[in-house]
């Protein structure tokens, strides 16, 4: 692989990457670390631009910067100094990826997640990560919660962020009449609804709604919501953590719905 170092123009780019308004510019988000990178391989709803790997890496890093080439990106070596100038942690994994907003307009499955208010990048990757292992690809993100393409998202993501249809809401009463005309049912969890987990349902076309920790659902979510259900527990803390009362949930559905029921296969690499 012949190298190319990084030039300081690119490097600025993609530092400015890290600013959600140069996200949504640029319609270019970053995608940190090998596993990240490796799943983004596998997507068919985004490619990488740009590959950038820290000056000396491993075997592993370079074969997979080889397959971005194949694949049409373009790869730069970066001295130690510039890497670590572009990474969000302390020890970078000596690849990174500019990536392109998807063109294709999301797809809406039947059982669709919807994310409302959470703030914190840590619980969103989460939460990604887990719906896309029990089989819920579609996602709902409301306003007010941290961007599903900001760097730490798409690394606690796992590259989840890569293999969902990621539906970003506007604004809440537009998002909210699209879910209510596409004929789903709108379910939210609640510490003090009436109806515990194990007894819940799910309808053909359903959206679960988990709000943020601090504030729960929204009023305008709430006013939609046809049903309300908890998570049975002791009682002896105020709440679960958003991405831990979510796996519960999805969990929860996986087993009483039955895994056939949700999507469920193979990867298969882009190309």
């Amino acid at each position: 692989m012949e190298r190319v170092m990084l030039r300081e123009s690119m490097r600025r780019h993609i530092r400015r990457l890290w600013d959600r308004q140069e996200r949504e510019s640029h319609g270019e988000f970053i995608a940190e670390g090998v596993r990240v990178c490796r799943e983004l391989l596998y997507s068919r709803s985004y490619r990488a631009l740009v590959v950038v790997i820290r000056e000396g890496a491993g075997a592993e890093v370079r074969r997979l910067a080889q397959e971005f080439i194949y694949r049409g990106a373009v790869v730069y070596t970066a001295t130690e100094r510039q890497f670590a100038s572009l990474c969000s942690t302390e020890t970078p994994q000596d690849i990174l990826a500019v990536v392109s907003y998807p063109v294709e307009e999301p797809t809406w499955e039947e059982r669709m997640l919807l994310l409302d208010g959470v703030a914190d990048p840590g619980n969103v990757g989460t939460l990604l990560r887990t719906a896309l292992w029990f089989g819920w690809r579609g996602i709902i993100l409301m306003p007010g919660g941290v961007d599903v393409y900001n760097p730490k998202v798409v690394r606690a993501s796992a590259g989840a962020v890569f293999h969902l249809e990621l539906h970003r809401a506007q604004e809440a009463e537009g998002m909210l009449q699209e879910i209510q005309k596409r004929g789903y049912v709108l379910l939210g969890t609640q510490a003090d609804a009436g109806i515990p987990l194990e007894r819940v349902r799910l309808p053909r076309r359903a959206v679960v709604a988990v709000g943020s920790e601090a504030h729960g659902l929204s009023e305008a979510v709430r006013q939609r919501c046809r049903i309300f259900f908890r998570i049975p527990g002791s009682g002896l803390i105020e709440s679960l953590n958003v991405a831990i009362a979510t796996a519960i949930v999805l969990y929860h559905f996986w087993q009483s719905h039955g895994a056939s029921t949700f999507h469920a296969g193979t990867r298969s690499r882009a190309g």
